[in-house]
């Protein structure tokens, strides 16, 4: 009998504390933003105005709360500028969980750097590389052996918008005949794959 009273006051309290609030508990649709470091971010979840994410941000919330039992899903409607960014545990129920928490994880774009290898004789004219066991180092660790008779290289690691690169030659062709030297081999990454980095070399 006493259990059953004090069944029946916990329940009426939880009932008047919800008609209190309107009937529903609510739920704010808020998450981490891991990595952003551009502007340009929107998100969208269902039913609500698109939310912009201002640049470097590491949270974002929703201007309004959803009721139990709605459904939530946060989508990235545009993505930063020169990452991509995408969500996780971005779809549920409201309630199902203690809180909505949706990560937004941004990664940087990444491009490769490359170039034509030619041979550029005394009348300026090019001609096709013959060389053999040329070594490429793009700043102190990325290392590059151009293939005997190649017509263009690229190196194997990709870099991200806005980081600085340096290409030059590490070791010269073998034999002694060809002298190398990187045109326009010094840069800072862009928004697109690097091609015109290119190896001249020039018979001695």
């Amino acid at each position: 009998m006493t259990c059953s009273v004090l069944r029946h006051s916990l329940l009426l309290t939880l009932a008047l504390g919800l008609a209190a609030c309107g009937g529903k508990a609510t739920f704010p649709v808020e998450g981490r933003v891991v990595n952003l470091k551009y502007p340009g971010l929107v998100l969208s979840n269902i039913g609500m105005s698109d939310l912009p994410v201002d640049a470097k941000a590491t949270s974002y919330r929703f201007p309004n709360a959803i009721e139990y039992g709605v459904q939530y899903d946060v989508q990235v409607k545009s993505t930063a500028l020169h990452q991509d960014c995408t969500p996780d545990n971005n779809k549920d129920t409201a309630g199902r969980q203690a809180s909505i928490s949706a990560t937004i994880t941004c990664r940087d774009f990444t491009y490769q750097i490359g170039g034509a290898v030619k041979i550029v004789g005394a009348d300026g004219q090019a001609k096709p590389y013959v060389g053999e066991n040329l070594v490429l180092i793009n700043g102190s660790s990325d290392r590059i052996n151009v293939a005997k008779d190649a017509q263009s290289y690229k190196f194997g690691s990709a870099i991200a918008f806005g980081v600085s690169y340096g290409v030059s030659v590490l070791q010269q062709p073998d034999g002694g005949k060809l002298v190398c030297s990187v045109d326009r081999g010094i840069g800072e990454m862009g928004d697109a794959e690097v091609t015109n980095v290119n190896v001249l070399c020039r018979e001695k």
